[in-house]
């Protein structure tokens, strides 16, 4: 009895000893178990957004760059602006060391003057002092005349010696009608020619002098700089290159499939990587007729303003042309969208019988106020997180209360 007493009693001990350390492990595996994350969850929207055309171009300029030389020789004494300064129409690029030019002007306005004086004097009528001498010696040609023709017809004078009073006659009464009707009209013209030759010669000294000062023929952006003080200019050679920025082109090819989505007058949204976080309102300008052979896509100019000259020729953008048409999109609130480590977008997935979310790569689209286009990853019928996403992770426990919308 003893020894049966003893094993009871040490089975007793065991047991209780056994039911503690179960007790112990249920409580210490309570504690490991983690608090669920509070979150709130949204399906996602269904709206109807205009059929977007979304494609990659270049930044153009709307006219070819304007190339601006010299058209006379000189030595520059001064250039203004360098690459990348904005220049004005009308603003002063360079200069050539006018003085050979100036003088060429003061020689021109002075043969000017000396042709205007000679073409006044044919042009004037005759004065009334050479006109009075001209009469008075045709009067008195005229008496020796008569004179010698009476001792002519009485045989008294020999034949030659009264042709020489004859002619004498005939002279004064020339010079006297030449008098009276002031210069001949062949010196009257070659006066005028004289007159308008020297002054054709000075309006082409004036112009030389003017082409001294190369002016900027439009506004822009100096993209190219040739020319230093000092040098030797030479006429035609282009020292100066202009852009106009603006406003800018963007230049991007539709494919086949979606060209019928596209018409001129069509809004677009313009982004470029060079410019993050910024984007630019355009136009749809032009619409080629004609796809292209090798990429069977049509080339579409986009007029964008660029007043700030933010996007610069060579840029690559991206296109949003908004069609006339519409579809419908799934949108989810912009916060709800997080980072995996490779940096892509996702977003985290409620499943209501594990209480639990997990991670799920997406593809975003536009951004719509403050939602967000998704375009690949998620269902209508999916609970998404859309607050306390920061605060799970894969796998994490929550507690779901849903968005109202």
């Amino acid at each position: 009895m003893g020894l049966i007493q003893c094993l009871r009693t040490l089975f007793a001990a065991v047991s209780v000893f056994s039911l503690i350390g179960c007790a112990r492990q249920s409580a210490s595996a309570d504690r490991a178990q983690p608090d669920p994350i509070a979150v709130r969850v949204a399906t996602p929207k269904h709206v109807r957004v205009p059929a977007e055309v979304v494609v990659s171009g270049t930044v153009e300029t709307p006219s070819a760059p304007t190339s601006v030389g010299f058209l006379v020789s000189g030595k520059v004494i001064r250039v203004g602006p360098r690459e990348g300064d904005f220049v004005k129409a009308g603003e002063v690029l360079a200069l050539i060391d006018p003085a050979d030019y100036q003088f060429a002007v003061e020689a021109g306005i002075a043969q000017s003057a000396v042709a205007r004086a000679q073409n006044e004097k044919a042009s004037v009528s005759a004065r009334p002092e050479v006109v009075e001498q001209a009469r008075a010696n045709l009067s008195q040609a005229e008496d020796e005349f008569r004179r010698m023709k009476t001792l002519y017809e009485k045989k008294s004078l020999a034949p030659n010696d009264f042709k020489k009073y004859e002619t004498a006659y005939t002279n004064a009464q020339q010079r006297y009608g030449q008098a009276r009707a002031g210069a001949q009209q062949e010196d009257k013209a070659s006066a005028k020619a004289a007159l308008e030759q020297a002054e054709a010669a000075e309006r082409i000294a004036r112009k030389r002098l003017s082409d001294s000062t190369l002016i900027a023929p439009v506004s822009g952006f100096v993209s190219r700089r040739n020319i230093e003080e000092g040098a030797m200019a030479s006429p035609g050679t282009p020292v100066f290159t202009i852009v106009e920025l603006d406003p800018v082109e963007i230049q991007v090819g539709v494919p086949e499939t979606d060209v019928r989505l596209v018409h001129r007058g069509q809004q677009a949204i313009i982004t470029a990587s060079a410019r993050p976080g910024i984007s630019f309102s355009g136009k749809v300008r032009l619409v080629n007729v004609s796809a292209e052979p090798q990429t069977r896509t049509y080339m579409v100019r986009i007029t964008v303003p660029n007043p700030k000259g933010a996007l610069l020729v060579g840029m690559i953008a991206e296109a949003r042309i908004l069609g006339n048409e519409t579809h419908d999109v799934l949108t989810l609130p912009g916060q709800s969208l997080v980072r995996d480590p490779q940096g892509a977008p996702q977003v985290f997935v409620y499943f209501s019988s594990e209480k639990r979310v997990y991670a799920r790569r997406v593809t975003a689209g536009g951004v719509m106020g403050r939602d967000v286009q998704i375009m690949d990853g998620v269902k209508d019928s999916d609970s998404i997180v859309v607050a306390g996403q920061q605060l799970v992770r894969e796998g994490s426990i929550v507690a779901a209360k849903e968005e109202k919308q």
